[in-house]
């Protein structure tokens, strides 16, 4: 029997050290710098120091401000296709979460509300007393959460296959192992070490799957190949139901539109319908033919649909500006 454990022991001492070695051998992150060549959008790429962390965020245009969030495992990346056309009438920053893209990577709170402080400390940075912000997935729950911890910063939400309430048939791009402690950070660096596990992500996220291009799979692909991007990841995931959500939508009053890919496999229409029978000032907007990743999947209508939604506030206030100063000179 000691023999047995001494040979046991040798191994697992034997599997640290090339587990060690193996983690190591990665780079510990991106370098912005060396890849700039082939970021969308490079030339309006800033970085911030924000509460401690590097943030990467992309902004150009001018007028209201339109702040976009991305979903788990993404960065600007997401939003390379609106970028553009949204900045024609808007202030557009896209910006790159904690952990995701080219933005810092340190241990901490990766919960959504932890998130949530870190763009509304961003939008302090940037001298923006009031925004429109736009999240997809868990980038729309961190909206949300800005709504609730400052409902006078927000001019209004977009949402798209926004994360945040539960539902039935709800899927996950992270594999479930990914939650064991310790086992679940070895079994995702042995996973990433090709891009295998990304493509079967894309591919559950874009009903056109024509569209889950090799360019593509290598730009969401890139921050997962780094230690501190898979540390980023594993901690995101586990700190996701932190702080529940959806109990507190009845009190967020700002006006919301909410898009959603009918064909969306892991957070189905079903969240979207719930969503806005919660949230009172809201309207749902459905893309037949799509998947969870509009603004990537059907990039114009996205622009489209948020900017009619944007200008009919605008103009609903205006009406209103007008009625109260005729009513108040009488």
């Amino acid at each position: 029997m000691k023999k047995f454990l001494k040979i046991l022991l040798v191994l697992l001492v034997i599997v640290a050290i090339g587990f060690t070695v193996f983690w190591f051998a990665r780079p510990a992150d991106v370098s912005f710098d060396e890849v700039r060549a082939g970021i969308p959008h490079a030339e309006y790429s800033h970085f911030a120091d924000i509460d401690g962390v590097r943030v990467h965020y992309q902004e150009k245009g001018m007028g209201m401000p339109l702040v976009l969030l991305h979903g788990f495992t993404s960065s600007t990346y997401s939003w390379k296709d609106v970028f553009e056309p949204l900045s024609q009438n808007f202030r557009v920053i896209a910006v790159d979460l904690k952990g995701f893209g080219f933005s810092g990577k340190p241990d901490g709170d990766y919960s959504r509300r932890a998130q949530a402080m870190l763009v509304g400390h961003l939008l302090d940075y940037l001298r923006i007393e009031k925004a429109w912000l736009c999240g997809n997935s868990m980038g729309g729950e961190i909206a949300l959460n800005v709504a609730l911890l400052n409902p006078q910063r927000l001019a209004g939400v977009i949402l798209i296959d926004s994360a945040g309430v539960k539902v039935s048939g709800a899927g996950s791009l992270a594999p479930g192992y990914l939650l064991l402690p310790v086992v679940g950070r070895v079994l995702t660096a042995l996973a990433l070490t090709s891009e295998k596990l990304v493509r079967q992500g894309l591919e559950k996220s874009f009903y056109d799957r024509t569209k889950v291009t090799d360019e593509r799979v290598a730009n969401y692909y890139r921050p997962l190949q780094t230690r501190g991007g898979q540390l980023a990841a594993v901690r995101a995931r586990t700190q996701a139901d932190e702080y529940p959500i959806e109990p507190d939508l009845g009190r967020i009053y700002v006006p919301t539109l909410i898009i959603w890919g009918a064909q969306d496999q892991l957070i189905p229409l079903a969240a979207g319908r719930k969503m806005s029978l919660l949230i009172k000032d809201s309207k749902l907007v459905i893309f037949d033919s799509c998947g969870h990743l509009p603004q990537e999947e059907m990039p114009a209508r996205t622009v489209d649909e948020m900017t009619k939604f944007i200008a009919g506030q605008k103009q609903s206030q205006n009406q209103f500006s007008r009625g109260f100063t005729w009513i108040t000179r009488i």
